[in-house]
């Protein structure tokens, strides 16, 4: 199945429990920081959800789901798009990566050392996924899901991270990935 970038990001949006208006996505694209835009989350949960976003996606020879302005993306589409039960899956999440924290190392998730923060959200993620996203069911699915739509589906996630070639070759099923060094976006 062929989606184009307007039908992906009408499915970003379905993720968060929105009613997609035809046209009206506009503004809410990644781009950026999005500084003075209007925002759902309170300082500690939209600190957690920066953190969370830059261990996942971090910046390397592109930049990071940060840099690209994933987390001000999802904390608009929060106060824009999302149904009450997403609000307080999504405020449930982010508590609980805080207080797990606190249990499992006696300190908040921020309070962690950058080493800390990295092998906790690994576990965290480890105990929380299993098998594959289309697979699974829950908040944390869903976010993980929203924020990897969001960083492939800005221009740096897909014209950076990924390749985009507009008018592709011959297709050639027996390129070693070594060749190939990244996937492709279409």
């Amino acid at each position: 199945m062929n989606l184009d970038r307007r039908q992906l990001l009408t499915y970003a949006i379905g993720l968060v429990g929105g009613t997609v208006a035809v046209g009206a996505f506009g503004d809410t694209a990644p781009t950026g920081h999005g500084a003075g835009q209007a925002g759902y989350f309170s300082g500690s949960r939209r600190a957690v959800l920066d953190e969370v976003a830059s261990l996942m996606i971090p910046a390397t020879d592109t930049p990071g789901a940060l840099e690209v302005g994933v987390p001000g993306f999802i904390d608009r589409m929060m106060a824009t798009w999302a149904s009450q039960d997403t609000k307080k899956a999504f405020d449930d999440l982010l508590d609980d990566v805080d207080a797990k924290a606190a249990s499992a190392l006696g300190k908040s998730f921020l309070s962690l050392e950058p080493g800390q923060r990295l092998a906790f959200l690994t576990q965290y993620d480890a105990d929380h996924l299993t098998g594959d996203l289309k697979s699974m069911t829950g908040a944390y699915a869903r976010f993980k899901e929203l924020l990897m739509s969001a960083y492939y589906l800005s221009e740096v996630g897909a014209t950076q991270e990924l390749r985009l070639e507009e008018v592709p070759g011959p297709f050639r099923g027996d390129i070693p990935v070594s060749e190939v060094g990244r996937s492709w976006a279409y």
